[in-house]
């Protein structure tokens, strides 16, 4: 009988606890019409601590952003500059090779080949008079004639040269003038001697 009695009274708290655990929870649930309480209200905290540490994590992460933001803004503006000045390299390196091709046509260069041939012309030419030999120029690549001119003896240069310059101008054709003019600036730029390598 002794034994009976805790058992019995273990059965009823057992009952009674578990009864008022349902009836509660039943009227706290919205979708089974129970009033929520307080804390079923708030959404969970995934997060709940605070302090000084937390704070200022957060500041140096918003630091940190703030400068990757402002150095790839300055990123930004370096490619933009170095896009410009490539560009500007570009015209100027197309620059540098039209002065180069202006200024390989302007300076000319006799080979060893050359010579042999370019001096038996230029006794000739020295043979005839200066208004001969300015007719025979006038119809002759211009080239040719400042080689030949350069192998000749100055003494024989200077009344060709003369002579062109007071020749009569044929219509359509450019001045005799300026064709002496550039003829000197040639001869004056010419390169010297350049013996061919051997094959």
């Amino acid at each position: 009988m002794k034994g009976l009695i805790p058992a019995v009274l273990g059965a009823v708290l057992y009952a009674g606890t578990g009864t008022y655990v349902v009836v509660s929870g039943l009227t706290t649930m919205p979708e089974l019409g129970g009033v929520p309480s307080e804390a079923a209200k708030l959404p969970p905290r995934l997060w709940n601590f605070n302090g000084d540490a937390v704070n200022q994590l957060i500041a140096d992460l918003n630091t940190g952003r703030e400068k990757n933001a402002g150095e790839e803004k300055n990123l930004v503006t370096l490619k933009g500059q170095l896009e410009a000045e490539k560009a500007e390299l570009g015209k100027l390196r197309v620059e540098l090779v039209q002065m180069r091709q202006e200024i390989d046509e302007r300076v000319l260069e006799i080979q060893e080949s050359e010579i042999k041939n370019l001096k038996t012309l230029s006794q000739t030419y020295s043979a005839m008079t200066p208004a001969a030999a300015v007719a025979i120029f006038r119809e002759m690549d211009e080239n040719m004639v400042v080689k030949i001119l350069a192998v000749m003896k100055v003494d024989r240069t200077g009344p060709i040269l003369g002579e062109m310059s007071k020749g009569q101008d044929k219509p359509g054709e450019e001045g005799m003038v300026k064709r002496a003019a550039r003829i000197s600036d040639k001869l004056r730029l010419i390169k010297p001697l350049k013996k061919e390598t051997p094959t």
